[in-house]
């Protein structure tokens, strides 16, 4: 029985876009930077075997952790110096309990001359690295079990996203791209890209990307609305004062990283929506073959309700516990009502939360108004 391999549509679409991923990648790890506000020659964090521990002077504290010093053999891993065994400290503290074990993978940070042996060594942090990509691999093995050939689609999606986030819209900006102009192109690639792989080459597949485009462009409208009413600006985010020195040293365009964060952050919540609604209207279309533009579209606003309702509150939730430490440390420096929500932090999670649930919220109607015309046998009636 011979195998015989066709070029179908689907087919061209992902060889086509794994292509893209792999110059994307190429990309990314060729770029070089131009600016650095950290000096980093001759420091390299080095992957290391704990292979003997010379002296323990460490005791666990009130809190459970390990405080103390260790002075450690590690066995390189990689790197020119491959295989030497070089001598380590590591000092234990509440931030940095770090407690190296016999045959214990670490990360050795080791600041070393150009020409010669290393000088300095410490312990940096555990090595996770290969315990990240078993959780990553783990989590597109469920996904590919549980959602079947969907799932291994929206596995596919995913990792197009990360790809061109990480490996060339970042690079692209800190080459001095304009930030707003390229996100919002690179966005509508993901968007694309992720729905049709998920869905395929259907009528499905159109509604969502338009419902999520048509999302993507009122969290821009509503972005400079609410920025605009709080005065809010890309100059008032953390460690402004570091990304001042950079932009004077760059092309880097610091004043859009706000705005492209919000795109970023409401792309999932708005295409969950607009998917949402449009399966369900398609579905809906085929149970009820003569289905009118009014009756699809007052069921899918139906179903849409109820899915902005959980949406929003994930959407706040998130904004809000990415923000709880910070709120913690107000109420215990005893910050008063009207100092709390006046501060450019607060500002920023409302602008934040606002334009992404605004959008989250006016994606239903829409993407159930295409829908409902696409999918509709009859004349609106």
């Amino acid at each position: 029985m011979k195998f015989r391999f066709t070029f179908t549509k689907n087919t061209c679409f992902f060889l086509t876009v794994t292509l893209a991923m792999a110059v994307m990648v190429w990309y990314g790890m060729t770029s070089d930077i131009e600016y650095s506000t950290v000096n980093m020659a001759g420091i390299s964090f080095i992957p290391g075997r704990v292979v003997d521990i010379v002296t323990d002077q460490t005791d666990i504290d009130e809190h459970g952790l390990r405080r103390g010093r260790q002075d450690l053999k590690v066995e390189l891993l990689s790197g020119v110096r491959t295989g030497n065994v070089i001598d380590v400290q590591n000092t234990l503290s509440i931030d940095h309990s770090i407690y190296a074990k016999k045959g214990q993978r670490i990360i050795v940070y080791l600041d070393q001359q150009p020409s010669g042996p290393y000088y300095f060594a410490i312990v940096q942090s555990y090595e996770r690295s290969w315990t990240i990509y078993a959780i990553i691999g783990l989590f597109l093995c469920i996904l590919a079990a549980v959602g079947g050939k969907t799932g291994v689609r929206s596995a596919f999606g995913l990792i197009f996203t990360f790809v061109v986030i990480i490996f060339f819209m970042i690079p692209l900006i800190i080459k001095g791209a304009p930030p707003v102009f390229i996100s919002l192109c690179l966005i509508l690639c993901i968007i694309a890209v992720s729905l049709i792989a998920m869905l395929g080459f259907t009528k499905k597949a159109y509604v969502s990307i338009a419902g999520t485009g048509a999302g993507l462009v009122l969290c821009c409208v509503f972005f400079m609305i609410i920025s605009r009413a709080l005065n809010i600006t890309g100059y008032n985010v953390p460690e402004i004062d570091s990304l001042i020195v950079i932009e004077q040293n760059t092309n880097i365009k610091i004043s859009e990283f706000l705005f492209v964060g919000v795109l970023i952050a409401s792309l999932g919540a708005v295409m969950d929506v607009a998917v949402s609604v449009a399966s369900s209207i398609a579905e809906l279309s085929k149970t009820a073959a003569q289905a009118t533009f009014g009756w699809l579209f007052r069921s899918g606003m139906r179903i849409g309700r109820d899915i902005i309702g959980t949406m929003s509150n994930t959407l706040i939730m998130a904004f809000t516990g990415s923000f709880f430490v910070t709120l913690i440390m107000f109420r215990i420096n005893n910050v008063q009502y009207n100092q709390l929500i006046n501060l450019n932090e607060i500002a920023i999670e409302i602008l934040q939360a606002g334009a992404a649930s605004f959008a989250l919220i006016l994606c239903a109607p829409i993407t159930a108004y295409i829908a409902a015309r696409l999918y509709c046998s009859n004349k609106p009636g």
